[in-house]
């Protein structure tokens, strides 16, 4: 199997801290054709990145779905808790970062490859700040306790969150001097220990020197 892979996707970004925590035999390569072109979407009919090359030839995309396939066909070095409240929990953290965090981001994007895109800063900072809380809600009663973050192993809800996270480190401070997660402390202890796996930092860093020659 092949994954085909923009280092400054933050959703192919998940599928590779993946695949490098758990030393899987995937091969990490660019796509073969530029994005949006018709030869794109003639080989990848979604016209989307990321993508995993089956070794019949089909192409499966969407990180999620891909992750999950992985977890199934390499069980070893599990990111996928066995324990059926524990397996619940990792897919709200999954949807948080798809349904609720990233979406508050996309202004801020558009901003930047569009620098004729206007959005009120004051209102979505406000929404993103909230969005914010809302998880430091959900971590503060499901994964910390008096010492604060506890949790042991890494699951897909980490791997998908953290590049979503990643971004907004990255990105608010270009349009904000707040600190974003100066109210969310339980976050902020998240990222740290997300930031202690050498797949995940890995991977942050690859994305750091794709996002700064993406914006050249």
């Amino acid at each position: 199997m092949r994954f085909i892979n923009l280092d400054h996707s933050a959703f192919a970004a998940r599928v590779r801290i993946q695949i490098l925590h758990k030393k899987l035999p995937i091969e990490i390569i660019a796509p073969s054709h530029a994005l949006r072109t018709p030869e794109f979407l003639t080989a990848f009919p979604l016209g989307k990145i990321p993508l995993l090359e089956l070794d019949n030839g089909d192409f499966l995309p969407e990180s999620t779905a891909i992750m999950e396939y992985l977890e199934d066909i390499y069980p070893q070095t599990a990111c996928r808790p066995k324990d059926p409240m524990d397996k619940a929990k990792m897919h709200v953290a999954m949807a948080y970062a798809d349904t609720h965090l990233w979406p508050t981001l996309m202004p801020y994007f558009k901003s930047l490859l569009m620098p004729e895109f206007e959005f009120d800063k004051k209102i979505q900072f406000e929404l993103l700040s909230q969005t914010l809380g809302k998880f430091e809600r959900w971590l503060t009663i499901n994964s910390s306790n008096d010492s604060g973050f506890h949790k042991t192993n890494i699951d897909l809800g980490d791997i998908a969150l953290f590049p979503i996270i990643w971004y907004t480190k990255t990105i608010i401070p270009m349009f904000h001097t707040q600190n974003i997660f100066a109210d969310v402390p339980v976050i902020k202890q998240w990222q740290i220990w997300m930031d202690e796996n050498a797949a995940v930092l890995s991977v942050a860093q690859s994305m750091d020197t794709a996002f700064r020659a993406f914006l050249k």
